[in-house]
């Protein structure tokens, strides 16, 4: 095969791939949105351990954000990432569920994209269950759970509207507000003043 065929069919494969990617619309709800907005309260001393496990399957940028929301945590004065959890000390294991597409979902979807977005797709009850652990002295204190639901459509005919995910929320979003949710709540609960 000549090197401008192969150059004209991989051009074509990424135009169809964009296609594909564009014409989604997704959106995200039953999280605690209001957290977004919410400043958490000055730094507290003490290290906070943690680990975030892999997500089951692959993320929009989830992970991601979760890893850099403990980074850059508002709560203590150091995190660490850890492996195991610690001997001593406080650690908050994160684990991320993932809440499966119904078949008829899960069916239309494989169609849709098998046939390049001419026949619609349509989920609205998938999306995610994010658990914070946290432990004292490796002796479980309290579990928060916060369930994410994700909508989308997938749809050739939707590429003119594809902007409008510019108007709603990321998944980058919902861990972001998850995780500002399970600091306040920890915080109210007094859960981190184990070590004091």
């Amino acid at each position: 095969m000549d090197p401008i065929r192969r150059l004209a069919r991989s051009a074509l494969a990424l135009i169809l791939l964009f296609t594909q990617l564009t014409a989604c619309i997704t959106t995200y709800r039953d999280f605690p949105e209001t957290a977004l907005d919410q400043t958490l309260p000055p730094k507290r001393d003490g290290v906070l351990y943690y680990t975030i496990q892999k997500f089951p399957i692959l993320d929009a940028g989830g992970f991601h954000t979760l890893n850099k929301r403990f980074r850059e945590n508002a709560v203590f004065s150091e995190t660490i990432k850890a492996q195991e959890p610690p001997a001593k000390g406080m650690y908050c294991l994160v684990e991320v569920e993932y809440k499966p597409l119904s078949l008829p979902a899960l069916i239309f979807g494989y169609l849709s994209v098998s046939t390049l977005g001419l026949i619609p797709a349509y989920s609205g009850n998938d999306g995610y269950w994010v658990r914070y652990q946290v432990f004292f002295d490796q002796q479980r204190i309290k579990t928060y759970e916060y369930q994410v639901t994700r909508k989308f459509g997938l749809w050739l005919f939707l590429l003119p509207f594809a902007w409008i995910n510019l108007a709603t929320y990321s998944e980058e979003d919902v861990f972001t507000a998850t995780t500002h949710q399970f600091f306040l709540d920890a915080l109210k609960d007094k859960t981190f003043d184990q070590e004091v």
